[in-house]
């Protein structure tokens, strides 16, 4: 039935003929949505990483994330490095990609391992993980460099947006007669499937679903041993719609679902099935987009329920944890200051109430409930832009050197915290 009604709302969307206006600045990244308080009611090209249909509007673009400030001052790296790109074939076609380590800051198709990635934040186990600490030492290794291949069609209105991403790890061992022989792998496939359509002359519709399909397996050739399997089904739901209420102001509503669930084959001497924890999340809010001239206020309200449910085993019985936020605050602006330089302020904060059972019997549990506020760095958040030309570099400035001035100066850390830089081709 959910199949049926799924292909009804999209052929309904798909018949529908008014113009795309692509009323966007090729620019932008995950530094200007966390200087804007880790905003989610604009439109960024950050957002082609959750609905690929993103890539047919910001065509002809490359952006790169120099990722977030990582080890001792000018250290290499940083975390959640990656880059994207996006490339015009006619007037209806785009074709691009997407390149990610394992800590890829979002939740889309270039998330690798979903239970091993600290981006959602209940914790539950990766495949490679579990394979490894039934076999210990762990054998498998854990899956990295993630490519996506992603594709856009223009249809009248709508643009949709396709992608397959795909990661794989071998590590066999093999020694001389008599021969011992060990097998680790580790693989991923991920599909998404996305669409941007204006509903009606006022309303701009972002929807996309995300399928993950993480595995890993570890056999060895010694007489008796049985294979170590373990597989996740995730998939994810993001959905948003600008509706224009005047020339200035757009209303946004937000939808987001969540599911991850598994088995574990544990292999080795004696065979057994179990099943991974389960995860189901879900978030619904809004918020308002006022925009005048070169000047744009940002933010609004989530509500978001998770649970994770961890199967009962043998004298220890069914737990479920939970966590609950409301409110979840993410406001932010951004202004032209010169014609080369933008500045951006943002808030974000959280209150939230969780819920953790833990075995007090082979058949009860204790429960602890306590209210607890975030993120850890929550509060003000500022950022700059920079613009030359059709090249952009953006930052998250260090708040903190608002106070002890910067690091040139005479401060004693960083003063940028996460950087982006994009590139849209002439």
């Amino acid at each position: 039935m959910l199949k049926r009604i799924s292909a009804i709302v999209v052929f309904s969307i798909l018949l529908i003929s008014i113009s795309f206006a692509q009323d966007v600045k090729k620019t932008g990244g995950l530094a200007r949505l966390s200087a804007m308080g880790g905003n989610i009611y604009v439109i960024d090209p950050f957002f082609n990483t959750v609905n690929t249909a993103w890539n047919g509007v910001y065509n002809n673009f490359i952006l790169a994330d120099l990722g977030v400030a990582a080890g001792t001052p000018f250290s290499p790296g940083g975390f959640g490095q990656y880059i994207s790109g996006s490339f015009s074939a006619g007037k209806s076609w785009t074709f691009g990609g997407i390149l990610a380590r394992n800590d890829f800051p979002g939740v889309g198709i270039a998330l690798l391992d979903p239970g091993a990635n600290s981006t959602i934040s209940l914790p539950f186990s990766g495949v490679v993980s579990t394979v490894n600490a039934i076999r210990s030492p762990g054998d498998v290794i854990a899956l990295d460099n993630n490519v996506v291949l992603m594709a856009t069609y223009k249809l009248w209105n709508t643009i949709i947006g396709f992608g397959l991403a795909y990661a794989g790890t071998t590590n066999d061992f093999t020694t001389p007669a008599p021969g011992i022989t060990s097998e680790g792998s580790a693989s991923q496939l991920g599909f998404n499937l996305g669409i941007i359509t204006d509903i009606t002359r006022n309303i701009k519709l972002d929807i996309a679903t995300t399928l993950l399909l993480p595995s890993a397996s570890f056999k060895n050739s010694s007489s008796g041993d049985i294979e170590t399997k373990a597989s996740q089904t995730y998939i994810g739901v993001n959905a948003r719609a600008f509706w224009k209420v005047n020339p200035n102001l757009r209303f946004v509503p937000i939808f987001t679902f969540l599911t991850v669930s598994g088995t574990i084959d544990s292999g080795g001497t004696s065979a057994g099935s179990s099943d991974f924890p389960s995860l189901t999340s879900f978030a619904f809010g809004g918020g308002l987009n006022y925009k005048i001239g070169d000047f744009l206020l940002a933010g609004g309200v989530l509500f978001s329920s998770n649970s994770l449910t961890i199967p009962a085993t043998t004298g220890v019985p069914e737990l479920s944890n939970s966590a609950t936020l409301f409110p979840i605050w993410n406001l932010g602006a951004e202004w032209q200051l010169l014609d080369w330089l933008y500045g951006r302020l943002g808030y974000i904060a959280i209150t939230g109430s969780t819920t953790i059972e833990t075995p007090a019997s082979a058949t009860e549990v204790s429960e602890f409930v306590a209210t607890f506020f975030g993120p850890s760095q929550r509060g003000a958040t500022l950022g700059v832009g920079f613009r030359f030309g059709d090249f952009s570099l953006d930052a998250m400035v260090n708040e903190d050197v608002l106070r002890q001035g910067f690091n040139i100066v005479g401060g004693g850390g960083p003063t940028f915290f996460l950087i982006t830089t994009s590139y849209a081709l002439p």
